[in-house]
């Protein structure tokens, strides 16, 4: 326990070091050497260095030592399964962690998923990369205004410090449980939770099966922080997957979409 604890202040201590100099680190874990190049080759015009480890033993050391700002794992290789690692480092760290694999069937992208946040299928182009490592790291960081922890557009406002949801300024009476839901989507925005993993972390391990639980919690609390709870805003399904919460595009971008499906309507539609 306390090693655990020493290891997460190291890991967050840093994240404030490499933040405040502005690299990223990207650690590449795997066999194959050419997947380390390759990944170098992509990210080389961004403000990223890459780094190698070969074994299990070595990925932990750097994530500890590093602090990288992602991992990019190989699902399946010679010293141990992909899955088993990316569960060890969630043991004391939650750097994203996105799986490179040539496996494309569904079952393989699912048991990554549980515990990574992306999957890549290889042979993949090196633009393809580039945008989804940008694409996880923009997600990966909760939507956070200047004055502290809060999640805030012009409709609905989480203060993950004081435990409060208001929507128009008007706060809303959320069950505890309603409350976990938001927090665990809203922290991580854009990222898909499965629907076993969101049963784990709200409820617990014992729920992880009971779907039609979450689907009741999801519709009840879409009921409250929704602007149309027909047509969700936030709270976004992934089909047969599971869910993501999707923030509020910027006001400019949103005014900017609005002027376009104007100008894209039929002249008689204006008149």
């Amino acid at each position: 326990m306390l090693f655990h604890k020493w290891v997460r202040w190291r890991v967050q201590r840093m994240t404030e070091v490499i933040s405040s100099s502005g690299r990223r680190p990207v650690l590449v874990v795997g066999e194959d050497p050419k997947l380390g190049r390759l990944v170098t080759l992509a990210l080389k015009p961004g403000n990223y260095v890459v780094r190698e480890a070969r074994s299990a033993d070595e990925a932990l050391t750097r994530v500890v030592e590093d602090s990288p700002s992602l991992v990019m794992l190989e699902l399946a290789y010679w010293q141990i399964d992909g899955v088993a690692l990316c569960e060890q480092l969630r043991e004391f760290s939650d750097v994203p962690i996105m799986f490179l694999s040539a496996a494309d069937d569904d079952e393989s992208k699912v048991r990554a998923l549980r515990c990574g946040d992306d999957y890549l299928i290889r042979p993949f182009s090196l633009v393809e990369l580039r945008a989804r490592v940008d694409a996880l790291l923009r997600r990966a960081h909760p939507c956070l205004d200047d004055s502290g922890p809060v999640y805030r557009d012009e409709f609905l406002t989480i203060d993950f410090m004081r435990h409060e949801v208001t929507f128009r300024g008007v706060p809303l009476d959320l069950t505890p449980t309603e409350y976990r839901l938001v927090r665990v989507l809203a922290r991580y925005p854009g990222r898909l939770f499965l629907h076993e993993d969101l049963l784990t972390r709200v409820w617990d391990e014992s729920y992880r099966n009971d779907f039609h639980l979450l689907r009741l919690h999801v519709a009840n609390l879409r009921k409250k922080i929704e602007p149309d709870p027909a047509h969700p805003r936030y709270l976004k399904t992934r089909r047969g997957l599971g869910y993501f919460f999707q923030p509020a595009p910027p006001r400019d971008e949103e005014a900017s979409s609005r002027l376009i499906r104007r100008v894209a309507q039929p002249i008689s539609a204006l008149s």
